[in-house]
């Protein structure tokens, strides 16, 4: 069954597929806690620590996890403001429907098959379940790295009854060469693989209200109003990739905003336009406010 369904994904275009074990995760429960001691929390993560390390406590009867890999890659836009993973249409939209084509193909073939698929805003870490199934290492930055696509790949994952075989971690890193701390905006990336994400200008980009007087200098070190992509940019995992495969983030590019455009426009009308854009769901006064940090 496993190898159908990596026959299946593969007609979907997607290359990168594992099975992660469904815990519990002792070794994360020791990183989680370690962060949380440290205050380095953001509220985007799930606050519920026994929901991170039990995919139980999400899907009772759940046997494995199918985890996907999606490479958003399409080249250099040197006029580009916004982070390389907003350029197409809401990634969110593309990963889920594409876990729902995995799911329904699985449905036709397994008796009484059923699944949970998350994009991002799931209970568990998604980046941790990438590495447990085996796609790929993790860099000092705290993503995960594959040899043909970088770290320019983003997870989805499916949560189901049907007992694949389990896939085993790359025992891997990446070369630590520290280029990523050096160049982090926020000096977020710690050097032992850990990351305060409060520092983070992805997150302080993101984040609502005013920013304090240290956080705008983070802001203000890239030019980027919506997203960060420094620490991907220096890392020489990320030299000579490959583009993308996946036609929809090909598709539809957007990789600049305009202060003039949006000073123009309502919050409606930013909302019918850009809607269905991953840099749009914080809305347009936060983008607004970006923008002015960096004037």
């Amino acid at each position: 069954m496993k190898a159908i369904l990596q026959k299946f994904c593969t007609s979907i275009h997607i290359e990168d597929v594992g099975i992660a074990s469904i815990g519990p995760y002792v070794e994360l429960e020791k990183i989680l806690l370690a962060r949380l001691e440290n205050n380095q929390y953001t509220e985007f993560e799930e606050a519920c620590l026994a929901k991170r390390i039990d995919p139980r406590l999400t899907m009772e009867d759940v046997q494995s996890i199918v985890v996907c890999l999606f490479p958003y890659y399409v080249g250099e836009k040197p006029e580009g403001n916004i982070s390389k993973y907003t350029y197409a249409v809401d990634y969110h939209t593309i990963i889920k429907d594409k876990l729902e084509q995995i799911g329904q193909f699985l449905g036709r073939s397994i008796p009484e098959f059923h699944y949970q698929t998350f994009v991002d805003t799931g209970p568990l870490v998604d980046r941790y379940l990438a590495y447990l199934a085996g796609l790929g290492f993790y860099g000092q930055n705290g993503h995960i790295i594959t040899d043909k696509y970088g770290s320019y790949v983003l997870v989805g994952y499916m949560l189901t009854n049907y007992p694949f075989e389990i896939d085993k971690p790359r025992l891997a890193t990446c070369m630590q060469c520290g280029k990523c701390a050096a160049a982090c905006p926020g000096q977020a990336i710690l050097g032992n693989f850990a990351i305060d994400s409060r520092r983070c200008r992805s997150y302080l980009s993101q984040k609502k209200g005013d920013l304090t007087i240290t956080e705008q200098d983070i802001l203000k070190k890239n030019k980027l109003v919506f997203g960060c992509d420094v620490c991907q940019d220096t890392c020489p995992h990320n030299q000579s990739i490959a583009a993308t495969a996946i036609s929809e983030f090909r598709e539809n590019i957007i990789s600049s905003l305009t202060r003039e455009e949006l000073l123009t426009m309502s919050n409606k009308e930013f909302k019918r336009k850009y809607g269905n854009r991953a840099f749009s769901w914080r809305g347009r006064k936060l983008i607004m406010r970006n923008f002015e940090y960096l004037s």
